[in-house]
């Protein structure tokens, strides 16, 4: 099993309220949970300037503030036994089986975040074991099972939507870009894809996506993130909503390699600090 993306489910034992941006705080939390099995792969993993085979999310919740969440002042207040949720998200085999085997599988009894204590109550690895909006979250393939029946078989449709749960920042000619352009989207994807897989796919990938592939409708806003110290000065724009991109030609590997980068989203993430909550996206 190479990909995986498991919700950890915490329960409030008190009437708390948390920072609204706590994806640091869930970020070192991963990497500290790596590194009590694993210290080089965690160091690994720290190492700056490189792809990431994992994405950890901010905190989810049905109480969840629809907006603000990332600007650095939001807090939300979680009532008494109300569960709420964290995303751990991993692309690598080696990484997948840590988690499955050890990792995820021997949790503390309860977490700290931003001050703020949260009990631990299960791990959920498989869609079934999860009731919606959540299950489509959850999920567990590998990258032949993503090819299986999109790059081989049938030519897809010409149709493909992403939605972006968090804002999903990208930077393009020295800017960040607010708009998930095709281009943006899939070569981030396929960059990811190609650092992990072991199953290649062709470099023209952002060349295709600029060319052949348009948006034809979407539902989207802007949303700025700060991560704490960076200020005033750190803000990124990012988007938040749906997206539905096509493809202007029949050629049936690209449109499977489009449907199969768009399924991988869901563990991959899109953009930039994926491993920080941002882009959180998956197909719909």
């Amino acid at each position: 099993m190479s990909l995986l993306s498991a919700l950890i489910v915490l329960r409030a034992e008190e009437s708390v309220v948390v920072p609204g941006n706590l994806a640091r705080a869930t970020h070192a939390w991963f990497l500290d949970r790596v590194r009590r099995v694993d210290a080089r792969l965690a160091d690994r993993l720290h190492e700056p300037d490189q792809e990431r085979p994992f994405t950890v999310s901010n905190l989810w919740g049905p109480g969840m503030p629809r907006t603000g969440m990332w600007n650095g002042r939001t807090q939300w207040a979680i009532a008494p036994q109300e569960e709420v949720y964290v995303r751990v998200t991993s692309f690598s085999s080696l990484l997948t089986e840590l988690l499955e085997e050890q990792v995820l599988a021997d949790l503390e009894d309860a977490v700290v975040w931003g001050g703020v204590r949260l009990a631990v109550t299960r791990v959920v690895t498989r869609p079934e074991d999860v009731e919606e909006p959540l299950r489509p979250w959850v999920g567990r393939t590998t990258y032949e099972a993503l090819l299986s029946g999109t790059a081989f078989g049938e030519t897809p449709v010409s149709r493909v939507t992403l939605r972006f749960f968090s804002p999903t920042v990208f930077r393009s000619r020295g800017h960040f870009m607010p708009m998930p352009l095709p281009r943006l989207v899939f070569e981030s994807l396929a960059r990811r894809w190609n650092a992990f897989s072991p199953l290649r796919i062709h470099e023209d990938v952002a060349r295709y996506a600029e060319e052949a592939m348009a948006i034809s409708r979407y539902r989207l806003r802007t949303e700025q993130v700060r991560f704490g110290e960076e200020g005033e000065r750190g803000a990124m724009p990012g988007c938040v909503g749906q997206c539905t991109y096509v493809m202007r030609t029949r050629d049936r590997y690209w449109r499977g390699v489009v449907h199969a980068l768009a399924r991988f989203a869901l563990y991959s993430g899109v953009g930039k600090r994926t491993s920080m909550g941002l882009g959180q996206a998956r197909a719909v």
